[in-house]
């Protein structure tokens, strides 16, 4: 209701709500609230209103403002003026009755054509799959999105323009259950490699979504983090294998194998003219946090050999700056000194 006024924002004195949620807001005169400075959206879903969250709808968030509501459904887009925030954040209550599913957050996201920042909290809900195909929703200046929580990583990466995209969060998104839905788009086929997952259907689900981002967007991502959030073994190698710009690769709690970490040796195309390649060509952070999978021997043996190839080779500035290794079970003290040895203060271990 108040999204055809918000361009018009710089006028208002003050807000009265009544009903469920009472509010009189008024608007300082030497700090007042603008269309400039009214840049992030908070939205809560939820059923009902909780007393103990704050109750103003404008609130200072530094030098701008954000604006915040509590919904239990997304609005529809044809029932809003285009929204103008650059960040948005919408978090859902856990474990409730209500709940968006991926039509409701494409089609909100389709009014926000400026947006720069996206962050979507969710639960694991198991829903079937949408019946009809999603809309594919431009968001030509997305910087930065986080997806946290959620069944419906696949839908909504799938669904996504982002040709800007620079930094990607993925946190929470295995889950053991099996997701429902049948798919049968390239890529879809089992993992030659076999690899152990104690999440297989999610991992499916995460690399599913990331191709298709990948394939359709072309984005020039830099950061790439994984906080239990995985993929299979031939979803590690199509990004590896398509990602030139990254330079921040952090992953915690992964199933990845000895064949992922592989993947980050130097290596020659069959029929080439022996020319040394090396995937994710500009990685210079590379974090490996309670990857229970791995051996030491295989990180030990890709990193050093990788390092000797780019500090040695013309992209030399473009080599491994900062190695964290933390609770890994396969990599030992041992590993750590030989490591230390090959990487100096570049590497860290705990």
């Amino acid at each position: 209701m108040l999204s055809p006024l918000l361009p018009s924002v710089d006028r208002w004195r003050s807000l009265t709500m009544q009903g469920q949620r009472e509010e009189i807001q008024t608007f300082v005169k030497d700090a007042p609230v603008t269309s400039d400075s009214l840049r992030s959206l908070r939205i809560y879903i939820q059923q009902g209103f909780l007393e103990d969250v704050p109750n103003e709808t404008f609130v200072p968030h530094g030098p701008e403002y954000a604006m915040q509501v509590w919904l239990e459904q997304l609005p529809r887009s044809r029932l809003l003026a285009p929204l103008r925030f650059t960040t948005i954040n919408i978090m859902e209550e856990f474990f409730s009755d209500v709940h968006s599913q991926p039509i409701d957050i494409l089609d909100f996201l389709s009014a926000c054509p400026e947006l720069e920042a996206f962050h979507y909290t969710g639960w694991h809900h198991n829903d079937d799959p949408p019946t009809e195909p999603l809309p594919v929703v431009s968001l030509p200046n997305l910087h930065t999105l986080h997806l946290k929580s959620t069944c419906m990583a696949r839908s909504i990466l799938s669904s996504l323009y982002t040709p800007r995209l620079t930094d990607l969060y993925l946190a929470h998104l295995n889950v053991e259950l099996e997701l429902r839905g049948e798919y049968h788009e390239e890529g879809d086929s089992e993992d030659d490699a076999q690899d152990f997952s104690q999440s297989p259907s999610s991992d499916h689900a995460t690399g599913m979504g990331l191709r298709k981002l990948i394939a359709r967007s072309h984005p020039p991502l830099v950061v790439l983090d994984m906080d239990f959030s995985d993929m299979r073994t031939k979803d590690f190698k199509y990004l590896f294998d398509r990602l030139p710009y990254l330079q921040e690769f952090l992953i915690v709690a992964s199933d990845m194998s000895d064949t992922v970490i592989r993947l980050l040796r130097p290596f020659t195309l069959s029929g080439d003219d022996g020319t040394i390649h090396t995937r994710l060509p500009r990685l210079r952070r590379l974090g490996l946090y309670n990857c229970q999978r791995l051996s030491g021997d295989a990180i030990v043996e890709a990193l050093s050999t990788r390092v000797q190839h780019t500090d040695n080779g013309p992209l030399g500035t473009n080599t491994l700056t900062d190695v964290a290794i933390s609770a890994c079970e396969g990599f030992t003290a041992e590993h750590g000194h030989i490591l230390t040895e090959r990487l100096g203060r570049r590497f860290r271990q705990s």
